[in-house]
């Protein structure tokens, strides 16, 4: 099965009528800007955690391969090819950010990958060593001076394997006293004499059965209901002069995040990334209060109460939220159906943790 696009010419089409719609007063050449940043920005967002300088030439080179010179989707194969190529011209660099890239390569693409895995797939597109001879080498096995004959980019990366294959220092310790332990035990016995059988033998331990792993699938945890602060948050809107921290607007979003199992700064943070929470110096302040979440496209629109739109939003999360398939980011997942912008999740992750801090700060 095919990973999912890090980023279409789909996607571009959706940014640009976006920009146009957004920013039809602006010059040609300044909304042009905006699309590029916004390109740069969205594909920002899915790429593996490594240094911003390293990230921005990787963005540019993906999509000038990519979108403009093959005019096809952006992949997380691709990432990882041109991370191989890259690569080559820092061998320290490579062996820092393997773990960081193959945390995102299991994260991104739909198989599960280990660090011998991934080192023989990078190799494999450096052209250093044969397939062969890259699926040969494991982690302890290898044979005597089999890493001589690497390149240093290759030597580089499976040194960064082998980093990752070694035993937390916590496990070492805890070892080196079970055995320093049994070796004082093996002494001691050799002075007693062999203790006395007991009549009856003692039942032999259960093991523990491992924890059951948890798909990562449907709404997280993370954004079910949960209580909040809630005199923090009714603060901070009224910090913003916001309608929505006036009844009947704020019970209505808590009693709504309650009946639906969702986390109150979620809907909070919808109604920031849409309206701004809407401040009631806001032109039609009273109507977009209203429905401040813009469901049936607009307040424009769809001018309802804010019991219906609510309503109609959290809806549409939950059945969103349900059928988010594993390792999909949950607000990007949102973000397809949700809101045409290709950004929208990032303003409402950045709100959502902004709320979340509230009563801490």
């Amino acid at each position: 099965m095919e990973s999912a696009a890090l980023l279409s010419p789909t996607d571009i089409h959706t940014i640009r009528r976006y920009v146009q719609t957004k920013y039809a007063p602006l010059p040609d050449g300044r909304r042009a800007e905006i699309v590029a940043d916004a390109i740069r920005r969205a594909l920002a967002q899915r790429m593996p955690n490594v240094p911003d300088d390293l990230k921005r030439q990787m963005i540019d080179r993906l999509i000038s391969r990519c979108l403009v010179g093959e005019r096809r989707d952006i992949r997380p194969e691709d990432v990882l090819d041109l991370f191989a190529e890259i690569g080559e011209d820092d061998e320290r660099l490579t062996e820092r950010l393997l773990e960081p890239i193959l945390q995102w390569a299991n994260e991104r693409t739909q198989r599960r990958w280990s660090p011998e895995q991934l080192a023989s797939r990078l190799e494999r597109r450096h052209g250093a060593v044969s397939l062969s001879a890259a699926e040969a080498v494991t982690i302890g096995l290898a044979p005597e001076g089999a890493t001589a004959s690497r390149s240093g980019w290759s030597a580089a990366l499976w040194a960064a394997v082998r980093s990752l294959a070694k035993p937390a220092p916590a496990i070492v310790l805890a070892s080196a006293i079970a055995l320093g332990g049994g070796a004082v035990w093996i002494a001691n016995s050799m002075e007693r004499p062999a203790p006395v059988e007991p009549s009856a033998s003692a039942p032999s331990p259960v093991p523990e059965a491992a924890p059951a792993v948890v798909p990562d699938v449907g709404i997280p945890q993370a954004l079910k209901y949960t209580e909040i602060d809630v005199p923090a948050l009714v603060a901070y809107l009224s910090g913003r002069d916001s309608m929505l921290a006036e009844e009947p607007y704020f019970g209505t979003i808590m009693d709504t995040a309650r009946e639906y199992d969702l986390h109150p700064h979620l809907l909070f943070a919808i109604t920031g990334q849409e309206q701004g929470f809407v401040p009631k110096s806001a032109k039609h302040a009273l109507k977009i209060a209203n429905n401040p979440f813009n469901v049936g496209h607009s307040w424009m629109e769809y001018n309802t109460d804010i019991a219906n739109s609510a309503g109609i939003a959290a809806r549409l999360l939950v059945k969103l939220g349900d059928s988010r398939p594993e390792g999909h980011d949950p607000f990007e997942w949102f973000n397809r159906t949700y809101a045409e912008d290709p950004l929208w999740s990032v303003g409402v992750r950045k709100i959502f943790d902004k709320l979340n801090g509230l009563g801490g700060e």
